[in-house]
C-alpha cells in the first residue's frame, strides 16, 4: 500500500514563523509515503524559502508539486521557474512536475502533473467583467489589454492540454490508474463555490476546459483504466465523477490554515 498525502493552496506567505513551524510539525508527524501539492504554495518572493522548508519537513519522503497562479505573484514565469529549478537541486526530495516525467508510485499507479491555468474559455469567456489579481500581480500579464490577458490565459491553458496529450496516453498504456496533479480544475463541474458550480462570470477564471477536454478524450480510448485528477484553486471541496473512469477532487482551503487534504492508498482512490 502506497500512502500519498495531498495538499493544495497552502498559501504559506500568509503565515508567520510560528504558524509555518506548526504546520511543518504536522507534516513531520503524519503517516504517508510521499506528498503531492497542487499549487498556490506561496507567492514569488517567499516561494523558494517556503519550498525548502516544506521539503525539509517532509524529508526523506518525496514531495511532488505543481505551481499555481499565486506562486507567480510579484514576479514572472521565467524567473519563478528558474528559482524553483534551483530549489529542487538544493533539496533533493522536491520534484517540480511538468517536465515530462511519469512517476511510478506502485506497479499499478503513476503520477503525472502540470500547473495548468484558467484558460478563459468557459462561461462568459472574454465577456466576463470579473477582474483578477493575476493581471496586475504577474509580470507577464502586466500592461496587457483585457483581450491580451485572455489570449495569454488561453495559451497557458492549451499548453497544459497539449502536455497531457503527449504524456497521458503513455501513462495509461503502462498503468491501470493515473493520478493527474494540476492547479485549476480541468472540468467546470469541479469549479465550485459553497458546493455549487461557479457561474458564467467566474468560470473563465476558475476552470481549464482545454486540459479537461484532452483528459476526457484520451481516457475514453483506454478501457479498464482509471484517471484521478487532484486540483485546487477554488478553495472549495469538490468530488466529481465525470465518468466512471474519471474522478476529480478539488481541495478546500482557508487563508492562513494550511492542511493535509487527504492521505489515501493510491490504488484505492474513490
Amino acid at each position: 500500500m502506497m500512502k500519498l498525502a495531498w495538499l493544495t493552496d497552502l498559501h504559506l506567505e500568509l503565515l508567520d514563523t510560528a504558524g509555518r513551524q506548526q504546520f511543518y510539525e504536522t507534516l513531520r508527524n503524519a503517516s504517508f509515503d510521499a506528498a503531492v501539492v497542487t499549487g498556490d504554495i506561496s507567492e514569488a518572493e517567499r516561494l523558494p524559502e517556503d519550498l525548502l522548508e516544506l521539503g525539509r519537513a517532509c524529508a526523506p519522503r518525496s514531495v511532488y508539486f505543481v505551481l499555481g497562479n499565486h506562486d507567480f505573484h510579484g514576479s514572472s514565469f521565467a524567473v519563478v521557474d528558474a528559482g524553483v529549478a534551483d530549489v529542487c537541486i538544493r533539496q533533493g526530495n522536491l520534484h517540480h512536475l511538468g517536465q515530462g516525467e511519469t512517476i511510478r508510485l506502485t506497479s499499478k499507479t503513476a503520477l503525472i502533473g502540470h500547473r495548468g491555468w484558467a484558460d478563459g474559455r468557459a462561461g462568459y469567456g472574454v465577456r466576463s467583467v470579473l477582474k483578477i489579481k493575476d493581471a496586475f500581480c504577474i509580470d507577464d500579464f502586466r500592461s496587457g489589454s483585457k483581450e491580451e490577458v485572455f489570449s495569454k490565459m488561453k495559451s497557458l491553458g492549451m499548453a497544459s492540454g497539449e502536455y497531457f496529450r503527449g504524456l497521458l496516453p503513455y501513462a495509461l498504456q503502462c498503468y491501470d490508474h493515473v493520478i493527474v496533479a494540476t492547479h485549476v480544475p480541468p472540468f467546470t463541474q469541479a469549479a465550485t463555490y459553497s458546493g455549487q458550480q461557479c457561474g458564467p462570470l467566474h468560470l473563465p477564471h476558475y476552470s481549464n476546459i482545454s486540459a479537461g477536454g484532452v483528459i476526457q478524450g484520451i481516457a475514453g480510448n483506454f478501457r479498464n483504466r482509471r484517471v484521478t485528477v487532484l486540483c485546487g484553486h477554488t478553495h472549495d471541496r469538490a468530488a466529481i465523477h465525470i465518468r466512471p473512469d474519471i474522478r476529480v477532487y478539488a481541495g478546500a482551503a482557508r487563508p492562513g490554515k494550511p492542511q493535509i487534504q487527504r492521505v489515501f492508498d493510491v490504488e484505492a482512490v474513490a
